[in-house]
């Protein structure tokens, strides 16, 4: 898969994890709603990084989080990539945390 297909993917999987529509995520990241819809759907896959940096900002994440995708080869990404889309992260980061404390004992 392309790096514009992973993002159409990935834009599209955190705004529905986040239950924004297209017109919520847009408003709040400034742009166009059609225009947004044409990146999701991976038909511009030129998309300039100021827009990207507007969508990261807007679905409230940073860039490391939007950046793991789910079908990266790499074992951390795609663990990153299920985590953004966990509803109770922090349960799930203090549950995580104590899995490492015993693995490190």
């Amino acid at each position: 898969m392309s790096l514009s297909e992973n993002v159409s993917k990935r834009i599209y999987e955190l705004r529905t994890n986040k239950k924004m529509t297209q017109e919520k995520l847009a408003d709040k990241a400034g742009m166009d709603v059609n225009a947004l819809g044409r990146i999701e759907r991976g038909q511009n896959s030129n998309i300039k990084l100021e827009t990207l940096d507007k969508i990261i900002r807007a679905l409230e994440i940073d860039y490391r989080t939007f950046f793991s995708f789910s079908v990266s080869e790499d074992t951390f990404s795609k663990i990153a990539s299920k985590l953004s889309l966990v509803a109770d992260e922090e349960r799930f980061l203090e549950i995580f945390d104590r899995i490492l404390d015993i693995e490190l004992k």
